[in-house]
């Protein structure tokens, strides 16, 4: 779910997870075997189960970093 505040465009974590993966065009079991976590962590992140620990946020912000994804996106992980 995506939000307005202030004029700011925000996004919930579970959504960004979902966003990248979605367009690097793998799947939850490929993003899990990179990061080197379980399919079951990727799955509860984009379900909104459970939120990343600080450590795994920034092992997803270098991974994003790695893959070129979109600054946006970058900026937006940094500020959660």
């Amino acid at each position: 779910m995506c939000y307005i505040y202030n004029g700011v465009f925000l996004m919930q974590y579970c959504d960004i997870v979902k966003a990248v993966r979605v367009n690097l065009g793998i799947t939850q079991e490929q993003l899990a075997r990179e990061l080197n976590i379980s399919f079951s962590t990727i799955n509860r992140w984009e379900n909104g189960h459970t939120i990343p620990s600080k450590l795994a946020i920034m092992r997803f912000i270098d991974y994003c970093l790695q893959r070129d994804v979109d600054n946006t996106i970058i900026a937006v992980l940094k500020d959660l």
